[in-house]
């Protein structure tokens, strides 16, 4: 059960974090929350590390959630616990593993945002924000959720709110 104490452990240990494997850990274990309380969503697996890559988390999506029901069945998680934005490097990565993947739905966990051109009131360098539209036109859909985001978290209807804001913001451009 969705518990807001539970949520604000988390997010306290999050802050606690000093090194850079705690601060991943913890973050991982944070996202790990969030979703795993949504009806029909289960944690697969998490933290598989490849010869070539890392997948941080693997949602098996049964559709019983009604935000999630356009989404498919697995759906990747990825966190980066950063304390600045992440860039389009990043995000090109993650897509790239949705494609080897056949997928088409992720989510980006990043603690500071990312980067991008209407994002950031920089209109000339879409960075992350410009690999999120690129993707969407090749039907693939991320959304990205930061830590400011989860703070304001107070119980699971906020979650499903938040994640349906921003499935729906990457149709009309406003990833954040």
């Amino acid at each position: 059960m969705f518990n807001p104490a539970q949520l604000a452990a988390h997010i306290a240990a999050v802050d606690a974090a000093t090194t850079n494997h705690d601060k991943g850990a913890s973050f991982e274990a944070l996202a790990i929350y969030l979703f795993e309380h949504l009806d029909g969503v289960e944690v697969t697996e998490h933290d598989i590390r490849m010869p070539s890559e890392e997948i941080d988390i693997v949602l098996w999506n049964a559709q019983r959630e009604e935000v999630l029901r356009p989404w498919e069945a697995v759906v990747l998680v990825e966190c980066k616990n950063w304390s600045s934005n992440v860039g389009a490097p990043a995000l090109d990565n993650f897509i790239g593993k949705l494609r080897r993947r056949s997928l088409t739905t992720g989510i980006f966990v990043a603690a500071s945002g990312v980067t991008g051109g209407f994002v950031n009131g920089d209109g000339d360098e879409p960075g992350a924000v410009g690999i999120i539209r690129g993707a969407l036109q090749e039907g693939i859909r991320v959304i990205v959720i930061t830590m400011n985001d989860i703070r304001a978290i107070g119980c699971l209807d906020d979650v499903r709110k938040l994640i349906k804001t921003r499935y729906c913001g990457l149709y009309v451009h406003k990833v954040l």
